[in-house]
């Protein structure tokens, strides 16, 4: 059983943000697309808001969800190639 590094966790969660749009994902959409525990999902998404890389959309509401911001776009487009060229060299494995 392979186990996902910090890198590879952020990258998922900014992925599964990213595909979900303006509207963002809530968080039972990153728990389970990303396949993260309530308490990996908690740290790492508190992490992503202070760095900027996420975005509250409706704060205030039960209905709070988390879009990715231009920052986390242009990390997650980085990380991608990163990710590529590393898989490619038998560096790294999805």
């Amino acid at each position: 059983m392979a186990y996902r590094n910090t890198l590879q966790i952020i990258g998922d969660i900014l992925e599964v943000a990213h595909e979900h749009g303006m509207e963002g994902a809530n968080a039972s959409r990153l728990l389970t697309k990303a396949n993260l525990s309530y308490k990996t999902y908690q740290g790492f998404v508190g992490k992503l808001l202070q760095s900027g890389l996420l975005n509250t959309v409706q704060p205030d509401s039960e209905n709070r969800a988390y879009a990715l911001t231009e920052k986390g776009r242009i990390y997650l487009s980085k990380y991608e190639e990163f990710e590529s060229m590393a898989s490619s060299l038998g560096l790294f494995t999805s």
